[in-house]
């Protein structure tokens, strides 16, 4: 069986009629592509959006009067030196949950602080400046930030601290006032060359009964 030319014509004619139009077009791929890489980048920048928020909320939460274990400002804290306290010739307590130790003190009674501040070794790699260049130690109602929030401040230094072990010996008097279940705060502010840092370092609690 011979067909010519224009049969032959009439024949593909029909059967591309029959064949379904391609379900996609170069054209239709593009859009589809473009739509979801749109929603990609909308997800992507509402995550680092909401990431940033959190940043900017958590640091001032922790500035509030909460009276958090530490606070730092402004400048990145290249180490930290470890802190003992000891009132009394005592140790104090560490309630389930709690780092900084909390001594039960009563109104109007003497007490002698005893201070550790331990400077640590690897604050050497750390740093270029591996010390400790200023020091407050005092009593706080629960505020954190300068030395000027302590009242009174037990003890000051501006000589700066080698790595190792320093003590110092403070005496407070519990105020004759302090009602039951108050509690003042020991509090300990120093510095580096590349920070500030206020820290309170042991709990004085005046017992509710």
């Amino acid at each position: 069986m011979t067909f010519d030319e224009q049969d032959l014509r009439e024949r593909l004619a029909a059967v591309a009629a029959q064949v379904s139009p391609p379900r996609f077009t170069v054209e239709g791929l593009t859009g589809r592509i473009r739509r979801r890489r749109a929603r990609i980048i909308g997800l992507v920048s509402g995550s680092l959006l909401a990431v940033a928020a959190i940043a900017v909320v958590v640091p001032i939460s922790l500035n509030g009067k909460s009276t958090p274990p530490t606070a730092a400002a402004p400048g990145v804290v290249p180490f930290s030196p470890s802190f003992t306290v000891r009132v009394n010739g005592q140790s104090g307590t560490r309630p389930q949950g709690r780092r900084i130790p909390r001594f039960a003190v009563t109104p109007g009674k003497h007490l002698r602080i005893s201070v550790g501040v331990t400077v640590p070794a690897h604050a050497r790699v750390a740093t270029l400046t591996p010390t400790v260049t200023a020091l407050w130690l005092g009593v706080s109602r629960g505020v954190l930030g300068t030395p000027g929030d302590m009242h009174p401040i037990l003890a000051h230094t501006r000589k700066p601290f080698p790595l190792g072990l320093h003590t110092f010996s403070l005496r407070w008097t519990v105020p004759g006032g302090l009602r039951r279940g108050t509690t003042r705060y020991l509090v300990a502010n120093w510095e580096t060359k590349q920070a500030s840092v206020a820290q309170i370092i042991a709990e004085l609690a005046s017992p509710r009964t």
